[in-house]
């Protein structure tokens, strides 16, 4: 989550003054950042476009409370963090791959061998992350999508750095948990697959 921009309190007080063309500008600058936190927690491309309009229609709403000293990137994931998990309690959706913009990092998916490894690895993933509580899921989004500090996160979610690192914590532990889970149980004939290592991730949270 980048800080505001030399220009950006301009930009912002233009928004807060009702100028409609600075606010189109205003949605096609931060439309892809709330789609990409949107798509990741729904995992549904309909439903995301309904939130990222959704955030976007509040936000004019209540575009006085923008801040010209502060990037408003934060307060918009935290309306579209809302609706997502609103979305969430309503339905249950399907089990998918994650999202390209999710993906995990993987400096092997060139040799053929790595890349159906790494399919498998990811939809081991998304299982898991599906099966993750809301509030740890939009927490593991945060993070490792859009590689937010804890406080960054904290700002967004309107919850202590502490509980952040809380939610961080158990979401990789039941992630570790699954994924072990799936791996202990490929089908029979199959070589098993090594579980991935996510110690990186956990050490990530201090």
């Amino acid at each position: 989550m980048a800080d505001p921009g030399p220009d950006d309190a301009l930009f912002v007080n233009e928004v807060r003054g009702g100028d409609q063309k600075a606010f189109e500008a205003f949605y096609r600058r931060h439309e892809a950042v709330v789609y990409r936190t949107a798509l990741a927690l729904v995992r549904d491309e309909m439903t995301a476009e309904e939130v990222v309009t959704d955030t976007f229609l509040r936000a004019h709403a209540a575009r006085e409370r923008l801040d010209p000293a502060r990037s408003p990137v934060p307060w918009l994931q935290r309306i579209a963090v809302n609706l997502s998990l609103n979305h969430l309690r309503r339905r249950r959706l399907g089990i998918e791959a994650l999202p390209e913009v999710a993906a995990w990092p993987d400096e092997a998916a060139t040799v053929p061998e790595a890349a159906a490894e790494r399919r498998e690895t990811t939809a081991a993933l998304a299982r898991g992350i599906e099966r993750l509580p809301a509030q740890m899921r939009a927490v593991v989004v945060l993070r490792f999508v859009h590689d937010a500090s804890l406080a960054e996160i904290a700002e967004t979610l309107e919850c202590p750095v502490g509980t952040v690192k809380s939610r961080l914590h158990n979401a990789l532990r039941l992630l570790r948990d699954d994924l072990r889970r799936d791996f202990e149980t490929a089908q029979p004939g199959t070589q098993p697959l090594a579980a991935p290592d996510l110690g990186e991730m956990g050490e990530s949270i201090g």
